[in-house]
C-alpha cells in the first residue's frame, strides 16, 4: 500500500514537473494567440455601422478606392489596376499607390470566401473586416521583435501592450477603415524583424567579401539566406506602399552608423555590409519586377525605389571598403586630411545661409552631429585617434555627396528633399495640411513640449515614457555593454525615424505604435533579468516578494494608464474602436445613388453612343482619350472616389490631390464666365505657359481656341456641392490656390440681432461672390447655365452664433457653421447665444451644366431697359418651391436675349443622353419688363443642345402682378416633419 501511494506521488510530481516545462516552453503561443483574439474582437465591434440596408460602406475617403481596386482585382486576379479612366477627368491617372500587394491579398480572400466566384456584397464584407485581421497579425511581428529584445516574456507583453493602445493604429486596424495603412504596419514589421534576423546570423556567420571570390557558398549560406528574405520583406513592404522606400532610408541610416560603430570597436564591418548589399540588391530586383514606368515617382514603383535599394548596396559596400582603406592610412594622413575636410565643410555650412544662399541645411547638419557624436563616443572609449577620426570621414564624405547632388541632379535632390520634410522633418507644406491625416502633431503657435506630450499621452498613455527609457539604455550598449547587438542599434534608429515621422504627420503614429511596444517588452525583459527571476522548472526556483513586486509594478507602470478611468485615457479600446463609423458618406448616398440612376452613362451623353467599361483594362498613358458622351464631374478633391465608386461616375479631383487646384479655383471664380472658362480649358491646360488657374480669362480663350476635337469635347457636365464645402472645407478649398479663407470673412460687419445692432464676424462680398456660394446658397440664380438637378432631402442650418454678455453681443468661432437642425435648436434655446445670418440648405446639392435656351424677342421702349425670366421651380426631394430669374438688358432699340438653364417640361431622361431631373418647372417662364409681360414654355431639348434656334418672346401687353418676394411662403413658414420643426424653404431664417 505504501509502495503504491509512492509511486502515485512520484507519477504526480513527474506530471506536475511536465506541465510546467510545457507551460514554460509553450506559455507564448496560446498568450499571443488569446491577444491576437482580443485584438480582433476588439475592432470587430463597429462592424454593423458599415452594413445597412444589403449596402457595404467605408469610413474615410481612400477605403472607397480600395473598394475599386479590389473589385477590379477579383475580376482581373492577380493584376491590380494599373490606370483608371474613372477619375481625375479629363486625363485619367494611374492607380498605382491604390492597387498594390494589400489589394492583391483581399481580393484571393474574397475570392476564396466566394468560393472563386464572389458576389459585390462578399467583395465588400472581405474589404470590411480586412483591417480588423491584419491589425490582429500584427501582433506576430510585435511578439518576435519584442522577444529577440527582452526574451519571450518581453516579446508577449510588447503584443500585450499592443493590443491595448488606443490611438491612431487602433483606429486605421479596425474593420471599416479599409485602407492600406494598417498592411504598411505589418509589412514594416515583417521587415524590421526580417532585418534583425539577417544581423544576428551575420554576426555569428561573420561573412566578408573574400568568400565570395573564393565561391565557399557553404559559408555564405545562412547569412545570404536570412539577408535575402530580409529584403525579400523589405521589397513586399513597397508592393504594399510604394513610398515606403523610406524604410530603404531608414536602413541606409542605420547601415552608415553600424558600420561605422563596428570599426569603431575593432571588428571589421564586413559581416554588417554584407547583409546590407544582399538586402539593397534582392529589394531592388523584387521592385524592378514590378515596375512599369520609369519617372522618378514616390506614390508609384519606380526607378526611384530601385536606385535608393541599390544606393542601400552601394553605400554599404563603400563603408567597409573605406573602413580597409582607413587601416592603411598613417595617423598623420588622416589628421591632415579629415580634420581640415571637416572643418570646411561645417563652415560652409554654416556660413551659407549669412550669404543668402539656401542650401537647406538640415540633412547636412545632422550628418555632423551623428559623426560628432559618434568620434566623441569613440574617443571616449578608446582615445583611439584613427577610430575618432573615422566617422568624420565618413560624415564628410556624405555631405560632399548631398552637395554635389545639389549641383549635379538638382530633380534628384529636391526630391530626396522635398520627402524628408514631409516625412521626418516636422515641415510640411500648407496644401498638405489641408489633409486631415497630414496634420503636424504640433500645430503652428502650439507650445511644442506640451502639445507633444498631451497628444502622445492621449496615444500611449506612459508606455512612451517607458519607451524612450528603453531607447536610451538601448543605445547605451553602443560603447558601454558587453551585450550590444546590430539589432539593438536597427531597433533604435527606426525608433527615432518613426517618433519624428509621427511628429510630422499624425497618421504616421501607426508605425509609432511597434517600435513603442517591442520597448517595452524589452524593458520589461531587462527588468526580470536584472531581479534575477529565475525559470520556474529550475530546481534552484525560490521566488522572492520583491520580485514578485517589481514585476506587477512595472507591469502596472505599462497597462494601468491604458485602463479607462485614468488621466491617460478616457474609453478602452473596445469602446474607441465602436465610435468609428462611415461618417459624412451616407449623407452623400442619396445623392450618388441618384446620380447613377438619372444620369447618362458616361459615354452616352448627350445621346452618344459609346461605351467606356467601368471594369475595363485601360493601358497605362499620360492622357486617356475620353469618347464622345463621356463627362466629369466637379466636386472638391474629398469626394472624388465617392462618386467614382458610388455614383460610376468621373469626378474631375479626387483624393490623390489630382486636379486639387482646379477644383479650388473653379469653387472660388468670382462669376460664371470665369468658372467655366476654367472647366474648357482643362482638357490642354497642359499647353498653357504655367497653371490655368493663373491665366487671365482672354488667355483661358486663347487656350481653349487652340484644342483639337477630341479636347474640345471632353466637358464637365455636372457639379456638387456639399454642406462641408460651404463651411468647414472652405479653409482648404481657399488654401490650395489662395487667397487664403481670411480674405473671405470679415471681422466686424454691423448686422442686426435679436433687435439690435452689433459689430460681428460675416462672410464678405467675395465669399457670396464665389461658384461654391452661388451655386449652394442661391440655387445658381441669374446664372445661364447651371440648373440645380438634384438635392439630398438631409439638411443643416448655416449660422453664425455671438455670446451675448450682458446684454453685449461678443464675437465667437462659430462663423457660418452648419449645424444639424437639432443642434441649432438647441444653441437658440440658450439665452447666452445668439444667432445670425441664418439660412437652411440641403447637405448635397447636384448641379448640371448645360449649353441653356435662349429666348429672344423685342421690347418697346426707346432705351436700354431691364428684361426679367422667372419660372418657378419645385424640387421633389425636399417638397419646396423657388424661383429661378435671370435679368438682361436690352440694346437701344428694345431687343434682349436672354439663356435659361431650366426647361418647363421633363421629357428626356437616361436613356436620351440625358438627365432624370429632380428638380422641376411648375410652368412656363414669364418674361416681364415694365408693365408688359409673356409667357414662353422652353422645351428640353432647347436647353441641353448647343445648335437649337432661339425661342421667340411675344408680349401680350398684361402686366404681372407677382413678384418673387410675393410667391414665397412665409419666413417663419416651417413644416413638421417626422416630429421636428424643419425649414423647408431656401434661406428660411430661422431666428
Amino acid at each position: 500500500m505504501s509502495t503504491s501511494t509512492g509511486e502515485e506521488t512520484e507519477t504526480e510530481e513527474t506530471t506536475s514537473e511536465s506541465l510546467l516545462e510545457a507551460f514554460e516552453r509553450w506559455y507564448h503561443v496560446p498568450g499571443v494567440g488569446l491577444i491576437m483574439l482580443f485584438m480582433l474582437w476588439v475592432r470587430l465591434q463597429p462592424l454593423d455601422k458599415f452594413t445597412r440596408n444589403g449596402q457595404v460602406f467605408f469610413a474615410g475617403n481612400d477605403a472607397w478606392y480600395h473598394y475599386r481596386q479590389v473589385s477590379w482585382t477579383v475580376r482581373n486576379w492577380p493584376w491590380t489596376m494599373p490606370y483608371d479612366v474613372y477619375t481625375q477627368y479629363p486625363t485619367g491617372t494611374r492607380a498605382d499607390q491604390f492597387g498594390t500587394l494589400f489589394d492583391q491579398i483581399v481580393a484571393t480572400g474574397a475570392l476564396i470566401v466566394g468560393l472563386g466566384d464572389p458576389s459585390q456584397q462578399t467583395i465588400g464584407m472581405t474589404l470590411l473586416v480586412a483591417p480588423a485581421v491584419f491589425g490582429a497579425v500584427v501582433a506576430v511581428p510585435t511578439y518576435f521583435i519584442g522577444k529577440r529584445l527582452g526574451g519571450r516574456s518581453g516579446g508577449v507583453a510588447a503584443a500585450l501592450v499592443l493590443a491595448l493602445l488606443p490611438g491612431v493604429f487602433l483606429r486605421r486596424s479596425t474593420a471599416g477603415f479599409s485602407d492600406h495603412h494598417v498592411a504598411e504596419v505589418l509589412f514594416q514589421a515583417f521587415g524590421v524583424l526580417a532585418v534583425m534576423i539577417a544581423l544576428r546570423s551575420a554576426e555569428r556567420e561573420k561573412p566578408v567579401f573574400e568568400l565570395l571570390l573564393d565561391r565557399d557558398w557553404a559559408a555564405l549560406r545562412e547569412p545570404t539566406k536570412w539577408a535575402g528574405l530580409a529584403g525579400l520583406a523589405i521589397g513586399l513592404y513597397m508592393w504594399v506602399w510604394p513610398p515606403a522606400v523610406v524604410i530603404v532610408g531608414i536602413l541606409g541610416v542605420f547601415y552608415t552608423i553600424a558600420l561605422v560603430v563596428e570599426y569603431q570597436a575593432g571588428r571589421s564591418p564586413d559581416h554588417l555590409a554584407y547583409t546590407g548589399v544582399v538586402i539593397g540588391v534582392v529589394s531592388a530586383v523584387l521592385v524592378l519586377l514590378s515596375i512599369d514606368q520609369f519617372t522618378l515617382g514616390v506614390t508609384s514603383l519606380s526607378p526611384l525605389q530601385v536606385g535608393i535599394s541599390l544606393g542601400l548596396a552601394a553605400g554599404s559596400a563603400f563603408i567597409a571598403y573605406l573602413a580597409r582603406v582607413w587601416n592603411g592610412l598613417d595617423v598623420q594622413t588622416i589628421r591632415t586630411v579629415v580634420l581640415p575636410l571637416s572643418a570646411v565643410l561645417f563652415l560652409a555650412l554654416v556660413l551659407a545661409p549669412l550669404f543668402g544662399f539656401t542650401f537647406l541645411p538640415y540633412p547636412f547638419a545632422i550628418i555632423f552631429l551623428i559623426a560628432g557624436s559618434l568620434a566623441f563616443g569613440s574617443y571616449y572609449v578608446h582615445e583611439d585617434e584613427r577610430r575618432v577620426h573615422f566617422p568624420l570621414a565618413v560624415g564628410s564624405l556624405l555631405v560632399l555627396g548631398l552637395a554635389g547632388a545639389r549641383f549635379l541632379v538638382p530633380p534628384v535632390y529636391n526630391r530626396l528633399i522635398s520627402s524628408l520634410k514631409q516625412t521626418v522633418a516636422l515641415s510640411v507644406s500648407d496644401n498638405i495640411l489641408t489633409i486631415g491625416e497630414a496634420q503636424s502633431v504640433v500645430g503652428a503657435g502650439d507650445p511644442f513640449f506640451q502639445t507633444a506630450t498631451q497628444f502622445f499621452g492621449s496615444q500611449y498613455g506612459l508606455s512612451y515614457i517607458l519607451a524612450l527609457v528603453a531607447l536610451v539604455w538601448l543605445l547605451s550598449y553602443l560603447y558601454l555593454g558587453e551585450e550590444y547587438r546590430a539589432e539593438y542599434l536597427l531597433v533604435a534608429v527606426w525608433t527615432v525615424f518613426a517618433f519624428l515621422m509621427a511628429l510630422t504627420q499624425v497618421r504616421f503614429n501607426y508605425y509609432l505604435v511597434v517600435p513603442i511596444a517591442a520597448l517595452n517588452g524589452w524593458f520589461l525583459g531587462r527588468i526580470v533579468s536584472f531581479i534575477g527571476f529565475k525559470n520556474i522548472t529550475d530546481e534552484a526556483f525560490d521566488i522572492e516578494p520583491y520580485q514578485v513586486i517589481a514585476i506587477v509594478a512595472v507591469l502596472m507602470l505599462v497597462l494601468v494608464p491604458l485602463v479607462p478611468g485614468t488621466n491617460m485615457t478616457s474609453t478602452t479600446v473596445d469602446q474607441q474602436a465602436q465610435g468609428l463609423s462611415p461618417g459624412s458618406v451616407l449623407i452623400w448616398n442619396e445623392s450618388t445613388e441618384w446620380m447613377q440612376q438619372n444620369t447618362p452613362q458616361p459615354g452616352q451623353y448627350g445621346d452618344a453612343d459609346n461605351d467606356l467599361g467601368y471594369y475595363d483594362r485601360y493601358p497605362d498613358q499620360d492622357d486617356f482619350e475620353y469618347p464622345e458622351g463621356a463627362y466629369g464631374v466637379m466636386s472638391w478633391w474629398d469626394y472624388g472616389h465617392w462618386i467614382t465608386t458610388k455614383s460610376e461616375r468621373v469626378p474631375v479631383a479626387n483624393p490623390f490631390q489630382g486636379n486639387a487646384e482646379i477644383a479650388s479655383a473653379y469653387l472660388q471664380a468670382q462669376d460664371e464666365t470665369r468658372a467655366n472658362l476654367l472647366l474648357e480649358a482643362l482638357p490642354n491646360r497642359d499647353d498653357a505657359d504655367g497653371a490655368i488657374y493663373n491665366l487671365s480669362n482672354e488667355e483661358l480663350r486663347s487656350l481653349i481656341d487652340e484644342q483639337t476635337e477630341q479636347e474640345a469635347h471632353e466637358d464637365t457636365q455636372y457639379v456638387v456641392i456639399d454642406y462641408q464645402m460651404a463651411g468647414g472645407k472652405f479653409g482648404a478649398i481657399a488654401t490650395w490656390t489662395g487667397p487664403g479663407p481670411s480674405s473671405y470673412y470679415n471681422q466686424r460687419e454691423n448686422v442686426t440681432v435679436g433687435g439690435q445692432q452689433a459689430a460681428l464676424p460675416t462672410r464678405s462680398e467675395s465669399y457670396e461672390n464665389t461658384m461654391l456660394s452661388r451655386l449652394y446658397f442661391d440655387d445658381a440664380e441669374g446664372m445661364e447655365h447651371y440648373r440645380l438637378v438634384h438635392e439630398a432631402t438631409n439638411q443643416r442650418v448655416f449660422t453664425s452664433i455671438a455670446i451675448n454678455e450682458s446684454g453685449t453681443l461678443q464675437p465667437t468661432r462659430f462663423v457660418n457653421q452648419p449645424l444639424p437642425i437639432q443642434q441649432y435648436f438647441q444653441y437658440q434655446m440658450q439665452p447666452q447665444y445668439e444667432t445670425y445670418n441664418t439660412e437652411a440648405e440641403s447637405t448635397v446639392k447636384t448641379y448640371e451644366r448645360v449649353p441653356g435656351a435662349t429666348l429672344s424677342g423685342q421690347a418697346d421702349v426707346s432705351s436700354p431697359t431691364n428684361v426679367t425670366a422667372r419660372v418657378e421651380l419645385t424640387s421633389d426631394t425636399l417638397n419646396r418651391t423657388f424661383n429661378y430669374t435671370q435679368t438682361v438688358q436690352t440694346d437701344s432699340e428694345g431687343n434682349f436675349e436672354v439663356t435659361v438653364p431650366y426647361a418647363t417640361n421633363d421629357e428626356l431622361g437616361p436613356e436620351d443622353g440625358a438627365t432624370d431631373v429632380a428638380v422641376e418647372a411648375t410652368g412656363d417662364y414669364e418674361i416681364t419688363y415694365g408693365n408688359e409681360s409673356a409667357r414662353v414654355s422652353v422645351p428640353e431639348t432647347a436647353v441641353v443642345s448647343e445648335d437649337s434656334s432661339p425661342i421667340e418672346v411675344t408680349f401680350d401687353g398684361n402686366a404681372s402682378t407677382s413678384s418673387s418676394d410675393e410667391s414665397e411662403e412665409s419666413a417663419d413658414d416651417l413644416e413638421r416633419t417626422d416630429g421636428a420643426l424643419l425649414p423647408v424653404r431656401h434661406h428660411a431664417p430661422l431666428a
